[in-house]
């Protein structure tokens, strides 16, 4: 028969034996959890840049800066190709309050905007289809920044 010391030395392996085969079996799910997840992942990007590359890419937003100075409008003339830009104005005129306007020089006005001097500066994106355009302060006539919004 089995000792005391027999029993207790053949409970403790038993028991040893039962925490070492519990670990191997939580490292086994473990890293098939973690390979499966990252197989999850991988389709999920593989899909992902399939739909991303379907989905054609936003061109970026030019942007063509005008400066009102207590001369006028600065550059005094902007030439681009077609299409939508950022067109910021900053207004370092000394005015209490400007108001801008886009105007088409063949006589409609597109837009007009006033700006007091706690904002200081404007901005709008605009898409201007081909044609002549003039940037001006309603109180000073004489400042005129024309735009030239060329075919391409």
């Amino acid at each position: 028969m089995f000792s005391r010391k027999n029993a207790f030395t053949l409970r403790f392996k038993l028991a040893m034996t039962t925490i070492v085969l519990v670990g191997i079996v939580a490292a086994a799910l473990s890293v098939t959890q973690a390979v499966r997840s990252r197989s999850a992942a991988t389709v999920a990007l593989n899909v992902g840049s399939q739909v991303q590359s379907a989905v054609p890419k936003p061109t970026p937003l030019q942007v063509e800066l005008v400066t009102i100075t207590p001369r006028g409008f600065e550059p005094a003339a902007i030439t681009r190709p077609k299409g939508r830009f950022l067109l910021p104005v900053d207004n370092r005129s000394g005015l209490d309050e400007v108001t801008l306007r886009i105007d088409r020089v063949a006589g409609d006005r597109l837009h007009e905007a006033r700006v007091p001097r706690k904002e200081l500066d404007w901005s709008e994106v605009v898409d201007l289809t081909p044609g002549q355009y003039l940037l001006t302060e309603a109180s000073h006539p004489q400042w005129v920044c024309r735009f030239t919004i060329a075919e391409r």
